[in-house]
This record gives structure tokens, sequence and C-alpha cells, in this order.
């Protein structure tokens, strides 16, 4: 089981005595059950950082090392009246949590300028109705405009589809009591197909609409598909291939992603632990295999074929 935003907590008196500890915090700090007081003034002594925090003296937020010498950890004081509360979490907790507040204000941003967006489009298409109905009254022109009014009638219902694609993946619902994963990346497909085409990828998608369903709540799985997908397409070289398959496995709806890795970045290991975190949280796995110069990424999700 990861533990990538687990954080544990303790409350210490005035003299620095640990009164209670959970075990998550005595786990993000390496320290002893049977005496943690000890465990912590002896750490101390070696971090000043720590020192100055439990004596209230430096910023209420110090970055430690983590226990034997692993990831980094951050631990915050938040003072009160009988000693203070000590919060442990991962150093790139606070980064994840900007990232997610992040996603949830661009998915609000994308379905407010998809919905002043398609007004004008809905008066474009009245007015380019209206127009052709005035034109009728004339054979000539109506006939010399008909190419140039079925072209503006079908750049709106593109732009129209675009947007409908974008809010469904963006901020998608389930009215019918499951996920609709098929629809979900084929839409992400088609919003990343530009980028995949600039960059000369070799992008084939099998994913159609009610094919493959899901018990997973449907935004949070819009958000990891569209993420993974984005993800993908980005580390993919040029002139690479990705291809990207939903189908059903037993009882599991699983997306596959196959690709022509590039060199992994200094931050793919952040993206890997937030994927595979946010895939658990949905009751799935997500698991990246390299191998003979390929790069499979599985996604398992709960499946479900209520129709």
């Amino acid at each position: 089981m990861h533990t990538y935003l687990s954080a544990g907590a303790a409350f210490v008196d005035p003299a620095g005595t640990v009164i209670a500890a959970d075990p998550g915090f005595l786990a993000g700090l390496g320290l002893e059950g049977g005496d943690p007081t000890g465990a912590l003034r002896a750490r101390a002594e070696g971090s000043p950082a720590l020192r100055a925090l439990l004596a209230g003296e430096g910023p209420p937020i110090a970055r430690l090392e983590g226990p034997d010498g692993g990831d980094a950890v951050e631990l915050e004081r938040i003072p009160a009246s009988a000693g203070a509360l000590l919060l442990v979490r991962p150093a790139e907790g606070q980064e994840w949590l900007e990232h997610a507040a992040r996603s949830e204000g661009l998915t609000r941003i994308a379905a407010g300028v998809a919905h002043d967006i398609k007004n004008p489009l809905n008066a474009m298409s009245l007015q380019l109705a209206l127009l052709a109905e005035k034109l009728s009254g004339s054979p000539e022109a109506s006939g010399a405009a008909a190419s140039h009014l079925g072209a503006l009638r079908d750049q709106v219902g593109r732009v129209n589809e675009v947007l409908r694609r974008l809010v469904d993946v963006a901020d998608p619902s389930a009215p019918l009591g499951y996920t609709d994963v098929g629809s979900l990346l084929a839409d992400a497909a088609c919003l990343l197909g530009h980028d995949a085409r600039r960059r000369r990828i070799a992008l084939t998608v099998d994913a159609h609409a009610g094919a493959v369903r899901s018990v997973a709540d449907a935004a949070r799985l819009g958000r990891l598909l569209l993420g993974a997908f984005a993800r993908a397409v980005a580390t993919t070289p040029e002139g690479g291939r990705l291809a990207v398959r939903a189908a059903t496995e037993g009882e599991w709806a699983v997306v596959r992603l196959d690709q022509s890795p590039g060199d992994p970045g200094p931050e793919s290991g952040y993206y890997s632990g937030v994927a595979a975190a946010a895939a658990e949280a949905l009751g799935g796995s997500l698991e990246v295999i390299r191998e003979g110069g390929e790069q499979r990424s599985v996604l398992r999700l709960p499946r479900n074929d209520r129709s």
C-alpha cells in the first residue's frame, strides 16, 4: 500500500515531553515507540532546525531527513495553550496538495470558459440559420452562399464538439450509475491529439463509448486519465509511438498505454507516485513496466457492467 500523502501527529507539553504520538508520527521521524520523548530529543541534538522548532524559536515548519536517510519529511509545529501539536508529512506533500488545488481550479475554469464560448456559438448557429432562410428567397444568392454557410456550420459544430469533450473530461459525471472509461479515454485522446501530431507521434486509440465501465468516481477518474495520457504524450520522444486501449479483463476495467519511452525526467518519480496513489484511492492500481525498449502503463479499475 502506498502512503504518499500519509501524515502523523503528536502532542508535546511545554517541556517537550511527548504526551501522545500516533504510529505515523513515529514512523515519519524514525522514532522508537518505547521512549518517543527521548528519541525525539536525541534526534534534536543533531538537528538545529528540529531543536529550534521544538523550542518554538525557529520557523513553524522544518525540513528534516527521512528515517534511515530516506525521503525528506516536513515537521510543522502548531502552538497550543498546553504545549504544541506536531505534524509530520512527506516533504513533497505540500506540492502535491498545491497541484491538486490547481487541478480543481483549472477544472472549474474549463467548465466556465466552455459555457461562455458555447453561448456565442449557439447565437452564431441561430444567425446562420436566419441568414440561410433570408437567402432562400433568392435562388441565385442562396446557391452562391450555400457552400460558405455550410462551411461555417461545420466549423461551429466542430468547436462545439471540442468544448463538449473538454467539459466531459475536465468535469465528467456518471448519470447512469457507472463511469464510461472508454468515452473518457477517447475524449482525452481527441483533446491531446494535436500535441501528439505536432511532435510527430504515431498515436493509435482503441477506446469506445459504453464498452468499458467502472464504478470509480467519474471526476477523479477523469483527472487521472487525462493526467496519465498527457504524461504519456509528453514523455514519448518525437517521432515515437503511443498506443492506448481500454478493455475489460475479468473483474477489472483496464487502460493500457504502450509507448516508446523517453529519458525519465527528475520529476518522474513524483508523477508516478501521485498517479499510483490516485489509482489506489479509486480501488485500483497503476503498474509501469519497462522492457525491450518499450514502456507500458497499466491502469486497473473496479469494473461495473450495470446497464
